[in-house]
């Protein structure tokens, strides 16, 4: 089942925008989520450009993401997730980037194992996903050697 099926059976969303044009996926996933993809109104894709270096944005992103998976079935993107890892890496606050990077398998793990991957893709096998998974030793030798 699509995305989008498995979105309809929950709200049945005009496909038309007032002006006679056609939703967007963002826009019906909005709709039918009560806008939980959206940071300050725009959908978390929107503010990859010129928001990918403050950690604050892209923590709300991740947060956008786990609440469109919870109310719409659809897997969080790890972009978020890295960039956060990434940013906190780089400030040294390698507790947030252990939670943000074990948060995300946990999360991708829990979902793929109730959804299965039938119909659709699964992030695990992207690069990003790897990523996260493999800096995650890292940032726990970082945290070790930091508290000692």
């Amino acid at each position: 089942m699509s995305p989008l099926s498995y979105l309809f059976k929950k709200k049945q969303p005009s496909l038309k925008k007032k002006d006679g044009s056609t939703k967007t996926s963002g826009e019906l996933i909005s709709e039918v989520t009560e806008g939980a993809n959206l940071v300050d109104g725009k959908q978390t894709w929107e503010l990859v450009e010129e928001n990918k270096d403050d950690l604050d944005t892209m923590k709300r992103c991740c947060d956008a993401e786990l609440k469109t998976m919870n109310k719409a079935g659809l897997v969080p993107a790890p972009y978020y997730f890295e960039r956060v890892a990434i940013l906190s890496r780089k400030s040294k606050d390698y507790a947030q980037e252990i939670f943000y990077c074990e948060q995300y398998i946990e999360k991708i793990e829990s979902f793929y194992s109730k959804n299965g991957t039938k119909g659709i893709a699964d992030v695990r096998k992207g690069p990003r996903f790897k990523a996260i998974v493999k800096r995650l030793p890292k940032a726990k030798e970082l945290y070790a050697k930091q508290s000692t």
